[in-house]
């Protein structure tokens, strides 16, 4: 993953934090990750909730700023076993058009099939069983 940039701390009801950042990525544009930093743990179910309500309210007032239609956005949540990173995360991507989400979605289709083939490395966590 670039980069992270311009990294913003929101507080969160529990005392705890939540961290965005814009990413930068050429193939990509006008995406956000938001993140429960690692060193406070896994969140509760709250935390959870409350970060994706600040996930969507960021998108829907960026969305509207750069594009004119506050609804222009997809939120993407990975389960635990299925992330490239560790922690949890939120990827937030303005679109703007169903093009742009369909590009989107073809780029996240062939960097999983990367690594499917091997080809992509990652770090993806696993549960103990």
């Amino acid at each position: 993953m670039s980069p992270r940039i311009d990294l913003k701390e929101l507080p969160l009801a529990s005392g705890h934090i939540c961290q965005l950042s814009p990413i930068r990525n050429d193939l990509i544009p006008n995406y956000h990750l938001l993140v429960f930093p690692l060193n406070q743990g896994q969140p509760s179910t709250a935390e959870v909730t409350e970060m994706l309500n600040i996930g969507i309210e960021h998108a829907q007032k960026l969305s509207e700023k750069l594009l004119g239609d506050s609804e222009a956005f997809t939120i993407l949540y990975s389960g635990y076993s299925s992330r490239r990173e560790k922690g949890w995360h939120v990827h937030i991507v303005l679109l703007g058009t169903r093009w742009r989400k369909a590009w989107l979605y073809l780029i996240l289709a062939g960097k999983n099939l990367l690594q499917a083939c091997g080809i992509r490395k990652d770090d993806s966590p696993r549960l103990k069983k």
